[in-house]
């Protein structure tokens, strides 16, 4: 039972953490490059960048899995981790504020924006090679936050059986491809809307994302001064989860009324 728990806690930190700020603004960015280019891949483009990041979030398990019982991360790693993702989450959150102030004031396009994708290559950020993504999403993995969000559960895996490491590596890559896959649907959706709609689902996504890196920045700087009000995870990642889910259902719903729309026009 206890190893079961400790497989649904993985998993659900994977959902969770492919609602990463930056994961969500390289997907849709790249989904619209391969949508305009017309990739075959622009609805996948969410697949193939998890792929890369869960594979090496795998790979990192499976070695700090066997190193761990002789090795372990100094407590600062743990609070500078903690602070890179609070600082990250608050400029995301800010960056995307300032863009939909901006492109509306402008009429402009929005797209989302982050912070470990200002450190791509332009040619990384403009590409129909579904390796290239590939690679993209197992850099963002060596994030110093990743790393150690991967090394708490790998050190739970270490008493658990021999392999334990593996399955929870690719339970949690599991966790990111479902999710991150659904955000490129998510996207695909919209850009294939009318102009108009299309832009109005953008928004209303970005300002989504602003409410989720300000929340979560905010909880994690609070938490860590009052590590009392922290909350099961579990229920916090499926919550969030659950809020992707109705933004792809309400994405679907108004581009088949539009369409419906259209049709008796």
């Amino acid at each position: 039972m206890e190893t079961l728990s400790l497989i649904l806690f993985v998993f659900v930190l994977g959902l969770r953490h492919g609602l990463d700020a930056d994961h969500l603004a390289f997907i849709d960015g790249q989904t619209r490059y391969n949508w305009r280019m017309g990739s075959p891949i622009a609805r996948w483009v969410g697949t193939l960048f998890a792929f890369g990041h869960g594979g090496v979030v795998a790979s990192i398990a499976v070695i700090l899995g066997m190193v761990m019982h002789s090795f372990t991360f100094p407590d600062y790693f743990n609070k500078f981790a903690s602070w890179v993702s609070i600082i990250s989450l608050f400029l995301i959150g800010t960056l995307n504020i300032y863009n939909l102030l901006r492109t509306k004031a402008n009429n402009d396009e929005f797209q989302l924006s982050g912070i470990k994708g200002k450190f791509i290559s332009k040619f990384a950020k403009g590409t129909t090679n579904p390796l290239l993504i590939i690679m993209v999403g197992a850099l963002f993995a060596l994030a110093a936050e990743t790393v150690s969000q991967t090394a708490i559960w790998s050190l739970a895996a270490g008493s658990s059986g021999k392999y334990m490491p593996l399955v929870l590596g690719l339970v949690f890559m599991l966790g990111i491809m479902i999710t991150d896959t659904i955000d490129s649907l998510i996207v695909y959706r919209m850009i294939n809307q009318s102009n108009k709609l299309g832009q109005s689902a953008s928004r209303v996504m970005g300002w989504m994302i602003v409410v989720l890196a300000y929340g979560v920045s905010f909880y994690q700087a609070f938490t860590f001064f009052n590590p009392w009000a922290e909350m099961d995870f579990e229920t916090l990642g499926i919550v969030i989860f659950l809020i992707l889910i109705l933004s792809f259902i309400w994405v679907s719903v108004r581009s088949r009324l539009k369409t419906i729309e259209i049709n008796k026009n």
